[in-house]
C-alpha cells in the first residue's frame, strides 16, 4: 500500500484525506481495469514519470515500489509517498494529457498496469465506483501540489510588482501549483537573478520544470513553456466547438461529452470565467454555506475532462468562418495561427470587465489596480485600507471577504442605494459588517502613483461635490462588463446595438431561443442577449444548448441522407 514519506508541506491533504488521497485498490478492481491498458516491467532505479514530460498515462503498481518526489527547479525536491502494490500513480495531470508536476522512480523492480492517458475517461465512466475513487483521488493530489508550493514553475521578482501578479494570478486561475520569489527578500532569489544577468527591467523571470528561463513571458508563452496547450489537428472535425470556458461553457462541455458528442473548448485565458474570480458564491443551488467562484468552476472543468472534452486553454479564437467542406460547419481561426473545425459552435464568450474612464489606470493596473478579489488579492493588501467600485452581488461578495482581512473597507456605489443590484443577502450582511462603510452616488476622479504603485485615491459624493482624499494602494473595480464579441466581427452572427449576440426570436420567427442568426452557431451565457446575468442561468443554458445540437446533428445527418438519395435514383 502506498505509504507517505514526508509530510511537512502536504500535511494538511494527506493527514486529513490521506485514505482518498491514496486509495488501494484490491485484486478484483484491478482486474476490471486489465481491459484498458496492458502490463509493463521496469527495473530498480528506473523512472517511470519525470517532472516536465508528458507522462505515458496511469499506473497500478502490481509488484514492487515506486517513490513519488516533487520537484522543484531550485533542487529542494521533497519525497510525497511511496506506492505499492494495489496504488494508482497519476494526478490531474495525467487526465489532460500535460507534463507531469512529479517525479515517479522504482525503488524495486516493478510490474504495472499502464492505462494510457486517452482511456482515463473510459475508466472513470464505464468503472463508476473505482471511477470516483480515482476521480477523488487525482483532484485531492493536484490540491496537495498546490498547497506545497513546490512545484511547477518559479517566479522570480517584486512580490507587488504588476507582472508578477499577472503570471501569478493566471496561474492559479489555471490550477497550476507555482512559487514565487521577491529578490529584495529572498537570497536564492537573488542569487538567481545574478546567475541569468538580469536586469531590474527585465524582472520577472520565470523558471520553468523544463529548465528554461523566461523574461517577463506573455501568458501564452509561459503556458507554452509548461505545456498547458497542445497543437490541435487541423484535420479532425469536432461535433461541438465552445468558445468560452466560464459556468455556460463548461455547463455545455459537461453535457455535451457526457453525451457522447466530441467536444472542444477554447478559451483566451483560464477556466471559470467572471464566476471564477467570485470570492464566495452563496445563492447557488445546493451550496448552503457557499462555495468559492474558483472551487465551482474547477470542479466543472475537471467533470468536462472525465467524459473526455478537451481543453484548449489558453489559445484565443481570432475569428470564425464557414468551411468548404461537403459536410458544412465551421473553421475557428486562431491568434497562434492554429485552426478549429467543428459541425457546431458555441459561443459562451462571456464578457471582459470594464474599466474606469482615468488616464492613468493602465499604470497601475496588475499592482494597485485589481478586477477580481482572489486568495492572492487578499494576501496582497492585507492589513491595509481598500477600496471596491461597484454595486453588483459579485461587488458585494468581494467587499465581504476582503473585510475580513483588512482594516476598512470603502464600497463606493454610483446609485442611491444597493438594493436595486445587490441580493438582500449581501446587502445585509455588508450592513452588519464594522469595517465596510459604504459610500452612495460616489466615484472614482483620480488615482495618484509613482512607478506604477497606487498611492492615493480621490473620490466626489453627490449632491454636495465635496472631495475625499485617501493613502490607498489598492483599488478593486467590480463595475460591469462588455460582451466579448469582436472576434464575431464579419461573421454573420448577429448582434445588438451593445453587442451582445441575438438568438431566437430576436433574430427571426421560428429560431429556437438558442440559434443565433447562423445556422449550427449558438449563443450562451452572459455574451447572449436578454440572458439572466447568474450563474445558474448560465448552466441551465449550457445544458439546454446541447439538446438543441443534437436536434440540429440529426437534422443535418438526414438532410444529407436524403440528399444521396435522390442523387442515385
Amino acid at each position: 500500500m502506498a505509504a507517505p514519506l514526508r509530510r511537512p508541506t502536504m500535511a494538511s491533504v494527506i493527514e486529513s484525506r490521506y485514505d482518498q488521497m491514496f486509495p488501494r485498490l484490491d485484486p478484483a478492481e484491478i482486474d476490471r481495469l486489465r481491459r484498458f491498458g496492458s502490463a509493463r516491467a521496469y527495473g530498480a532505479g528506473e523512472r517511470l514519470v519525470t517532472t516536465g514530460d508528458v507522462s505515458p498515462g496511469m499506473f497500478v503498481i502490481l509488484t514492487g515500489e515506486v517513490a513519488i518526489t516533487q520537484h522543484s527547479v531550485l533542487g529542494h525536491d521533497e519525497a510525497i509517498v511511496l506506492h505499492g502494490p494495489g496504488s494508482f500513480m497519476g494526478e490531474l495531470a495525467q487526465l489532460s494529457g500535460r507534463p507531469s508536476l512529479v517525479d515517479a522512480r522504482a525503488t524495486r523492480p516493478v510490474e504495472a498496469l499502464l492505462i494510457p492517458s486517452r482511456r482515463i475517461p473510459d475508466v472513470l465512466v464505464a468503472e463508476a465506483e473505482v471511477g470516483e475513487r480515482i476521480m477523488r483521488a487525482l483532484i485531492l493530489r493536484r490540491v496537495g501540489l498546490l498547497e506545497s508550493g513546490l512545484s511547477g514553475p518559479v517566479i522570480v521578482g517584486p512580490a507587488e510588482g504588476g507582472d508578477v501578479l499577472r503570471l501569478a494570478g493566471f496561474l492559479a486561475r489555471n490550477g497550476h501549483p507555482h512559487q514565487r520569489l521577491d529578490p529584495d527578500e529572498d537570497p536564492s532569489a537573488r542569487a538567481l537573478v545574478e546567475r541569468f544577468h538580469v536586469a531590474a527591467s527585465e524582472l520577472p523571470i520565470v523558471l520553468c520544470p523544463n529548465g528554461r528561463v523566461l523574461r517577463n513571458p506573455s501568458e501564452v508563452e509561459l503556458a507554452g513553456c509548461l505545456g498547458l496547450v497542445q497543437p490541435i489537428d487541423p484535420r479532425k472535425v469536432y461535433d461541438v466547438a465552445i468558445v468560452g470556458a466560464g459556468p455556460a461553457g463548461l455547463a455545455a462541455a459537461v453535457y455535451g461529452a457526457s453525451e457522447g458528442l466530441s467536444v472542444l473548448v477554447l478559451d483566451c485565458r483560464a477556466f471559470g470565467g467572471q464566476a471564477g474570480a467570485s470570492a464566495r458564491i452563496e445563492n447557488y443551488l445546493g451550496f448552503p454555506t457557499g462555495v468559492s467562484g474558483m472551487a465551482l468552476m474547477a470542479r466543472a472543468f475537471n467533470q468536462a475532462q472525465k467524459f473526455g472534452a478537451e481543453m484548449a486553454i489558453p489559445d484565443e479564437v481570432v475569428r470564425l468562418q464557414p468551411t468548404a467542406d461537403v459536410d458544412g460547419g465551421f473553421e475557428l481561426g486562431l491568434s497562434n495561427g492554429e485552426r478549429v473545425r467543428a459541425r457546431t459552435l458555441v459561443i459562451a464568450s462571456g464578457a471582459r470587465y470594464r474599466r474606469l474612464d482615468l488616464e492613468n489606470l493602465a499604470t497601475f493596473e496588475g499592482s494597485g489596480i485589481h478586477y477580481w478579489a482572489s486568495p492572492l488579492e487578499r494576501k496582497l493588501c492585507a492589513g491595509q485600507e481598500v477600496a471596491l467600485v461597484g454595486a453588483g452581488n459579485s461587488a458585494g461578495q468581494a467587499a465581504v471577504y476582503l473585510a475580513a482581512q483588512v482594516p476598512k473597507v470603502s464600497l463606493l456605489a454610483r446609485g442611491s442605494s444597493l438594493q436595486a443590484s445587490m441580493s438582500r443577502y449581501l446587502v445585509d450582511r455588508i450592513a452588519a459588517t464594522a469595517n465596510i462603510e459604504v459610500l452612495l452616488q460616489t466615484q472614482v476622479v483620480a488615482i495618484e502613483g509613482q512607478g506604477g504603485v497606487l498611492e492615493t485615491l480621490r473620490w466626489r459624493q453627490a449632491p454636495s461635490g465635496e472631495e475625499t482624499r485617501r493613502p490607498i494602494r489598492h483599488l478593486f473595480l467590480f463595475i460591469g462588463a462588455d460582451p466579448n464579441t469582436s472576434w464575431l466581427s464579419g461573421s454573420g452572427v448577429a448582434l445588438d446595438p451593445r453587442g451582445f449576440v441575438r438568438t431566437g426570436a430576436d433574430v427571426s420567427k421560428g429560431r429556437q431561443e438558442l440559434e443565433t442568426s447562423r445556422d449550427g452557431v449558438f449563443a450562451i451565457g452572459d455574451v447572449r442577449a436578454g440572458s439572466t446575468k447568474r450563474v445558474a442561468a448560465a448552466v441551465g443554458e449550457g445544458a439546454k444548448v446541447i439538446a438543441t445540437i443534437h436536434a440540429f446533428l440529426a437534422d443535418t445527418r438526414e438532410r444529407a441522407g436524403a440528399a444521396g438519395d435522390h442523387g442515385r435514383i
